[in-house]
């Protein structure tokens, strides 16, 4: 009778102690985060608004062309003149957001492409490139914008599109695969 308490004893300090450390927050990843820009990630990754967004873009030189002749390569700088740190990861994460138009700016793809920005606090900037599936972007061009997964695409706080493309098949194989809307064939990134 003794050893069996002795062991249900043992047992409910081992599970006190398992439960304490569970609740420790030490697992957390935000637990134990600095504040930046007075919004913690977590507090980040909630559904933004229209008065903490302002996002500026800029095409970082020429698309190119994936090693494996896959995709178009775009670089944007991204700067967040916001109030809010993005951050693209957690429930609501925010990423930069490719979809294809057509000649008169209709969307023809909304998911064209996607790709995590790096945190990015108030006043700072975030290089980023996405990679556009050449087979879904022949013959169209590409609307490039942050989007909030789950929320919304940030034109809809007045976030301006880059525009890029229309990509084509180049006139002869000679001079390149792709070519962008004047002619001009897409360098490879592996040049």
């Amino acid at each position: 009778m003794f050893t069996i308490r002795h062991r249900l004893t043992a047992l409910a300090v081992a599970s006190a102690l398992a439960l304490g450390a569970c609740s420790s927050g030490q697992d957390n990843p935000t637990a134990n985060q600095p504040a930046t820009g007075g919004a913690t990630p977590a507090a980040s990754a909630s559904p933004l608004t229209a008065d903490q967004v302002n996002v500026q873009m800029t095409l970082q030189g020429s698309p190119t062309l994936s090693a494996d002749d896959q995709f178009i390569n775009v670089t944007v700088n991204l700067a967040n003149h916001g109030k809010t740190t993005l951050i693209s990861t957690g429930a609501n994460p925010v990423n930069l957001g490719a979809h294809s138009a057509d000649a008169n700016g209709t969307i023809i793809d909304n998911d064209l492409a996607r790709a995590p920005i790096p945190d990015t606090a108030p006043n700072s900037q975030a290089t980023v490139t996405i990679q556009l599936p050449i087979a879904q972007i022949m013959g169209k061009s590409a609307q490039i914008l942050p989007v909030q997964e789950g929320v919304a695409w940030f034109d809809t706080w007045g976030t301006k599109p880059l525009v890029v493309g229309p990509f084509n098949s180049c006139a002869s194989a000679t001079i390149g695969k792709v070519c962008d809307a004047d002619g001009k064939p897409l360098a490879s990134a592996a040049q």
